[in-house]
């Protein structure tokens, strides 16, 4: 309903802002992020906006960017248990960039350490969310073999096994990440983990294919740390 607030920024703290537009003072939720972008009260300010609405309740919410926004609502709309007051939590624990990475690699470490996002909460977060950043990150940036426009004999395209993360080292630095994940959302010791990752990669092996990503290589090995 409403895309973004453009005015005078009446006054600001860590956790809101107040942002007066013809007349009338928006009051905005706004994460630890937004809050260092934002000027100095009383100056023109631009103020991207989420309106949330429940049963009984409207709240608006400020983002400085179109990153920070979009990650909100894939926080709120993915995951979940998580509502506005933990995304923010989360937008307010780093750079989204750094967030979304560390979703991707399975990190709960990382996210739970962030103040107000529980283990539990941190691990949904990956679970649920992390298939999602891994594919939206696919789609924007190319694959090496194929920025390289990596063929296979006659011109034909590679074998799966040659264009996914298949080199040895690739697979041996993927292995590393999803013991360290599967350790942590499954709590379980690391040669347990270990064991599980290798059976996932053992079975991918045996259908001729190569773990997608970290994600796709954590996903597929929970299931035998259990």
């Amino acid at each position: 309903m409403y895309h973004h607030l453009a005015g005078i920024l009446a006054s600001k703290t860590p956790g809101e802002a107040i942002v007066e537009a013809a007349g009338v003072g928006y009051q905005l939720r706004i994460s630890l992020h937004t809050y260092e972008t934002l000027p100095a009260a009383g100056q023109p300010v631009k103020v991207l906006t989420h309106l949330h609405v429940t049963d009984d309740n409207l709240a608006l919410y400020g983002f400085a960017t179109e990153r920070e926004r979009a990650f909100f609502r894939q926080l709120i709309g993915s995951v979940k248990g998580v509502g506005p007051r933990v995304a923010l939590a989360v937008l307010s624990g780093g750079r989204v960039e750094h967030l979304q990475q560390a979703i991707r690699l399975g990190d709960v470490a990382t996210l739970k350490a962030i103040k107000g996002v529980g283990e539990a909460t941190a691990k949904r977060i990956v679970l649920e969310l992390g298939k999602i950043l891994v594919k939206q990150a696919e789609t924007q940036t190319p694959q090496p073999a194929e920025a390289a426009g990596k063929r296979g004999k006659k011109g034909m395209p590679a074998p799966a096994a040659e264009t996914g993360a298949a080199t040895l080292s690739d697979l041996d630095e993927m292995t590393d990440l999803a013991v360290k994940a599967v350790t942590q959302l499954n709590e379980v010791p690391s040669d347990v983990a270990l064991r599980s990752v290798q059976r996932a990669i053992e079975d991918l092996r045996n259908k001729g294919a190569a773990p997608e990503s970290v994600q796709d290589l954590i996903r597929r090995a929970l299931p035998y740390a259990e």
